[in-house]
């Protein structure tokens, strides 16, 4: 592996989270929903230290980090970005959805580049657990605020 080849390829994974919650964000003050934006800084704010921690190891490894998206990660915030918001619960849907995308691509990343040092993998796996307490969030908000189930 390209030591910082494939972290930037993360890195990248990580700067398309950041750019769909964005998305959410806009979207979600339209409902004048305060808890529902304060959940969205938050998760914001989770992506936040990923991508500085992401960056810290790139750079420590001689390398520079990416500030751009791969051409799949473009699509894929140009395909969130059509999509129209009727409710706070379909924003709610789509970020358990993309929030489950990043999970498993964490997962698959992890496991392609089991040769990692113990550092990156605890990054890695930092982000895998992050990713879990996400999803917990977003239940949590559902069956508090929209009381669906």
């Amino acid at each position: 592996m390209e030591k910082s080849n494939e972290l930037n390829k993360f890195l990248s994974y990580i700067h398309m989270g950041m750019s769909i919650y964005r998305i959410y964000y806009e979207q979600s003050e339209r409902f004048n929903d305060n808890e529902l934006i304060k959940l969205i800084v938050e998760i914001e704010e989770i992506f936040k230290t990923h991508e500085e921690k992401t960056t810290r190891i790139i750079n420590e490894l001689g390398e520079t980090a990416t500030n751009s998206l791969t051409a799949a990660g473009i699509m894929g915030v140009y395909k969130e970005r059509l999509k129209i918001f009727e409710e706070p619960f379909d924003i709610c849907i789509s970020a358990l959805k993309s929030t489950n995308m990043g999970l498993i691509s964490a997962i698959k990343f992890l496991n392609d580049n089991q040769e990692l040092p113990d550092k990156t993998k605890t990054l890695i796996q930092d982000v895998i657990k992050d990713y879990q307490n996400i999803q917990e969030k977003w239940l949590n908000y559902i069956f508090m605020n929209i009381g669906c189930c």
